[in-house]
């Protein structure tokens, strides 16, 4: 297990990498829709802001305003923060690049996540891959796997995942293997790459997420 200090320099380092890409984007990529459903480039941006600057107080009025729906209020937020002008937006996330905060209850680990798995969702639609060293996919994955804020547990259950460029798999089941970062994206609810996943649970997999989507 790597150190909680390597953790955050792995957070500050893939921080920087997104930031590099930002720094270069179009109006019309910061306006392109991201992975997150509803949500443009610039929303998932000052979501990431957001995160570091949350405090309890915060988020808890938040949550009540929003109907004691955390998703509608993260929702909100992101909405609300990306409506600002590109230069504020890249000026606000330059300042968060290094910084260590989040809310109780999260993690080096949990900021890993965060970051992994938003700069795949700004990445993937512009076309502007960047392959993340696995072993900052691989606790990425593994946490994600029994995460229940995130889709992942219930759309893996009776399913093993086996990446084929990582050391990592997990579950039991029918398998589902495929590239590490399809995977990774697929547990956060990301079904971008389903298609680069194979085996005998793929269909079930594929079922299980076209019900989570509603289609």
């Amino acid at each position: 297990m790597r150190a909680v200090t390597d953790v955050w320099t792995d957070v500050h380092q893939e921080r920087q990498a997104l930031l590099e890409l930002l720094e270069i984007l179009t109006p019309e990529q910061w306006d392109a829709p991201s992975l997150c459903a509803e949500w443009r480039v610039r929303d998932v941006v000052g979501h990431m802001v957001s995160e570091t600057q949350m405090t309890i107080p915060k988020a808890a009025w938040g949550f009540i305003t929003s109907g004691f729906r955390i998703n509608r209020y993260i929702a909100k937020d992101a909405r609300e923060r990306g409506a600002a002008p590109v230069a504020k937006l890249l000026e606000a996330f330059r300042g968060v690049v290094l910084a260590r905060t989040h809310l109780p209850g999260l993690s080096s680990l949990s900021m890993l996540e965060d970051i992994v798995v938003h700069q795949m969702d700004i990445r993937r639609p512009l076309e502007r891959h960047r392959c993340i060293p696995n072993w900052r996919m691989i606790p990425v994955a593994g946490d994600l796997w029994t995460n229940r804020f995130f889709p992942g547990p219930k759309l893996f259950q009776g399913i093993r995942a086996i990446a084929t460029d990582a050391d990592w798999s997990a579950g039991d089941g029918l398998d589902v293997t495929g590239p590490i970062e399809a995977l990774v994206l697929t547990l956060a609810g990301r079904f971008a790459a389903l298609d680069q996943l194979q085996g005998d649970g793929t269909a079930l997999l594929r079922t299980r997420a076209a019900a989570l989507s509603g289609q």
